[in-house]
This record gives C-alpha cells, structure tokens and sequence, in this order.
C-alpha cells in the first residue's frame, strides 16, 4: 500500500531545507504502474471541452461545440425564421496593447511539410510540428507596437479574484446567423428575404486552475464526478424464464424488449404499453415476415423429389451456430448434429465451408418442426401456395402438385440459437407492412388520439430518427452500431434481439426546398467553411 508523507528521506523527515523528496513506498509488493497525474487528466478533459485555443475550423464536434450543433439551427411554428449556430470564441485573444486580436496570430506554417502549427506557449522559442515531428523556431507574429503576441488576457488573476470574492472566468461570444423567409401559402415554397449575422454575449466561463479547481466567488471550488448509468445496450434477467434487454440512449427514449413463459417477443417504448417486437422490426424497415425471418434464422433449400422424399440444401451458414453453441458452452465438438437427423463429420464441415452448400436427403417425418422462410407462390397465378413462417404441412406434395413456384425455403426453430421466438411473436402481430406498424405504436404510444400515417411516422421518426431528440452517443455506439450512426438503427435491435433471445433503416430521405438553397448559397459567399460542410444546408424530416 502506497502512502503519501511528508518526510523525505525514508525515515520520515524532511532533507534539511524545507522540501519534500517524494513518495514513501511502505508496500511490500512492488508496483509495475505508476500512479497517474489525475488532475491532469481533468485538466485535459477541460481543454477537450472547451476547444478555447483552436479555430473554428480545427474544431472537432466534441463538448461546447457538439452542444451548439445539437441545438442548432431551430427555427418557428411557421417556418417563417431560422436562427443558425456558426461559431464561438472564449476569452479575448490580443496583444497587450489590443493592436492584434485573434487566434490567428497563433499559427505558423512548418518549414519541412508546410502544415499549419498551432503555438500553444507563444513565448517558447521553438515549437514541433505535429505532423512530421521536426522542430521549427518558433516564428509566431508579434505587435510592432507593444512587441508582444497574442496571449490570453485576464481582467484579474486567481489569487485576485479569492481576493475580491470574484469568479475566475472568460467571456464566451456567439455568432448567430438568422435568416428570415416569405412562404407561398398555396405552395409552402420558401424564399429568403433577409440573412443578419451577429455575435452575442453568451455569459462567463469559468477557467480551471493548474489545480484542477474552479474559483466561484472568491471561492475555491472542485467537481465531484458522479456514476450513472451509461448509454448502450444492457441485458438482464428477470426471472429463470424471462429475459429483459435495453436500448438506453444518451438523449432519447428507452426501448426495453423482454419475452415471457410463452416465447413471445415484447417491446416497451419509455415504458408505455408493450406490443409485439416484430412490429418495431416493422416499423425500421423489414417489412414482410421473409425479410424478419432472413435476419434470425438459417434458410435451408428444400426440393421435393416425390414419394415422401426430399432433399435439403443446406448452406455453410449452419456452421456459425454451431460454433456459438461451442463457444457458448466452452466446449469443442468433433461432430455436429443439426436438424432433421443431419450430423456434420469432419470431412462434411471441410466440404460445406469449401463448397458453400450441401445436399442432404431427408423425409417428411424429418420435416416435422419445419418452417417456411419465405411465401410459395405459384408462378403462372401469382397465388400464393404457402405463407413464410408456416409449418411444413403433410400434403405438401399434393398442394404443389403440377405448379411452377418460387424456390422452397424452410428453417427450423428448434435448432436455432434463437429458438422459436420471432416465429411466435409474428404469429402474434397484428401487422403486415411497415405503415401499419407505424399506426400500432402511434396507437400505443398516444392512445387517445386518432392515428394518421403522417402523424404516426412524424412520431416514430422524431423519437428515432432525429439527432436533435435522439442521440445514442459515441460511448454506445461503439458498443453497438458503427461510430458514425448518431441514431437508432435496424442492426442495433436485431443485434439486441439475437443477443438476448439466444438491417438496414432506410432513413427518410431529406427534403429540401428553394429557401433552403438560397440560404446555403448565401453560406457559401460569407465563410468559406461552410462551402464545405455545413448543417445549415439541410436537414432530414420525415418523408
């Protein structure tokens, strides 16, 4: 155990002149780590937040500019006025004399590759270059009137402001650009009238000191982190037969999929009445029974070959749930027993990872807990024979006797992983389609009021689908989805379901109108950045 003293010599005292030597080691086992600088680590996660010394274009969307770009731009009820965000300054950035203002000052190019270097101690003679690592001198402009470069200036210090009973803070400005429309009353058509951009006083900022304390009021104060729970997925278990898994956002609402005794699959929506988790399924794009069965279970190619008989194809895909179940029970088998009384040798688990597929022989008593993956319809009729998630019948050869059909897909839920719990919650699902699912949660989550298709996918898509109101975070979408995906996609339930019971969202697209391209254009002629990438330029809404 390490104890920090005030001696320093080991004997615990000091060496004489009133100085500490360091740490005094009373443990017994030697430590292979050091302890780390944890005030320096607030310190950084400060200057992470803040993004105080860089440009507005070196800004990452990270901290108080990923606050401004959450918000930003909102506009009226009627769409008449929109007020966008376009950058923000903390503190004043001069010389001593005021002739030279701004952070621009604090950058030179590099000698060897040219990159803009960023000085961060204006007063230190040479400065290295972040990207090729060479040393240059630093050649960081200074005032021709006071002699001095732009630095940071402080209207009082900190031992100042505990003095005064004063808060150790920076001014922080806005600019904002608003930007006002006429709208067609007949056509909702926008054209920009007016654009105004201005910057406003926000408020104080306090600083940090080299302490990692902030002083308010003449006093010195520090932050207590507190645990709460993190974003992501999270699964439990309520009870030996039933599972509870959570979609918990960083801003948004709650999905909680849970399934009972009966193997049915449930979801809540912050907590409100539960409906059938194929409708949600439904709702995020995969509309038809094929394309939720596709996402659970293996598609096996079965072909009748008459008198009972039949042959299965049987793809490579099987293999991957065998190993889970190996990897599930810390186990390595030599031979695999799959379904309808097929067992993988190792020279079939060769053959099948080579070739892709393999048939097999099976007979009808084999077929027996057999499910179709997708409908059976009849070629020359357009009638469908048989319906996906239906068992295998008995007369199946007689039903498709003399009939041209589409290819034969069966899966078999007592095998899979999963087991039998999406088959049993779309037999439970009142819906067929993506709109009317988009309904029975419009019903569920607003009960008293009519459901409209717009209205109901304009609910769906704001609780989902828009940053503003709903945002996972970078820390659960690691855990989850890909980095980029700010929202709640298909792949992130489905991953959750197969998870806890053992896609792709086509996102509305954005629409855009003539007030939109008159204020993007008007963006391009004012700040070069936004040429580039600019959120002003659209945003999406439902389609």
């Amino acid at each position: 155990m390490s104890k920090a003293h005030h001696g320093g010599n080991g004997n615990g005292h000091g060496n004489g002149n009133g100085q500490l030597d360091g740490r005094v080691d009373f443990s017994k086992i030697r430590t292979t780590l050091s302890i780390p600088d944890l005030i320096d680590v607030q310190r950084r996660s400060y200057e992470r937040f803040l993004q105080m010394n860089l440009l507005p274009d070196e800004r990452v969307n990270h901290g108080l500019q990923a606050v401004f770009t959450s918000i930003f731009p909102f506009s009226d009820f009627r769409e008449t006025c929109s007020l966008d965000f376009v950058k923000y300054s903390i503190g004043d950035w001069q010389c001593k004399c005021g002739e030279l203002r701004g952070l621009e000052y604090l950058r030179m190019t590099c000698t060897n590759c040219g990159a803009k270097i960023m000085t961060d101690h204006p007063h230190e003679e040479t400065v290295t270059c972040t990207v090729c690592g060479v040393v240059n001198k630093n050649r960081v402009t200074k005032c021709d009137i006071c002699g001095n470069p732009v630095d940071l200036q402080l209207k009082y210090s900190i031992a100042d402001c505990q003095e005064r009973g004063m808060s150790f803070a920076v001014p922080l400005k806005v600019t904002f650009r608003l930007f006002v429309y006429d709208k067609d009353p007949e056509t909702g058509m926008r054209m920009m009238r007016d654009a105004k951009e201005e910057e406003v006083y926000f408020g104080e900022i306090p600083l940090m000191s080299d302490n990692g304390t902030f002083i308010i009021n003449g006093t010195e104060r520090v932050i207590v982190s507190q645990l709460h729970r993190s974003p992501g997925v999270f699964f439990t278990k309520e009870n030996p037969r039933a599972f509870l898994a959570k979609i918990i956002p960083y801003r948004g609402s709650w999905v909680e999929f849970e399934y009972d005794q009966k193997d049915v699959l449930s979801v809540r929506i912050d907590r409100k009445r539960k409906f059938p988790g194929t409708v949600f399924l439904r709702a995020l794009g995969l509309e038809s029974n094929e394309s939720i069965l596709r996402q659970f279970y293996s598609a096996v190619g079965l072909r009748p070959e008459g008198k009972g008989k039949f042959t299965l194809t049987v793809p490579s895909k099987v293999l991957e749930q065998e190993r889970l179940k190996d990897r599930q029970t810390r186990g390595r088998r030599e031979q695999y027993s799959l379904f309808a009384g097929i067992t993988l040798t190792k020279d079939l688990v060769a053959r099948l990872e080579k070739d892709g597929s393999h048939d097999f022989h099976a007979r009808l008593a084999d077929l027996d807990r057999a499910f179709f993956v997708a409908d059976v319809v009849d070629l020359n009729t357009g009638e469908v024979v048989l319906e996906a998630n239906e068992l295998v019948p008995e007369d199946i050869e007689e039903r498709l006797a003399g009939r041209e059909t589409t290819p034969l897909e069966v899966f078999f839920p007592d095998w899979e992983v999963s087991g039998a719990i999406i088959s049993n919650t779309l037999t439970k699902d009142p819906t067929s389609n993506a709109k009317e699912a988009l309904i029975e949660i419009y019903r569920r989550m607003r009960p008293g009021d009519p459901p409209t298709l717009e209205s109901a996918r304009s609910l769906f898509y704001g609780m989902f689908f828009d940053a503003k109101r709903y945002d996972f975070s970078r820390v659960a979408n690691s855990r989850a989805t890909p980095p980029s995906a700010p929202a709640l996609s298909s792949p992130t339930s489905a991953s959750c379901r197969r998870s806890g019971i053992r896609g792709r969202v086509p996102v509305p697209a954005s629409r855009s109108d003539r007030g939109d391209e008159h204020r993007a254009a008007w963006c391009r002629r004012s700040c070069s950045r936004c040429a580039a990438a600019c959120p002003l330029h659209g945003r999406d809404a439902p389609s």
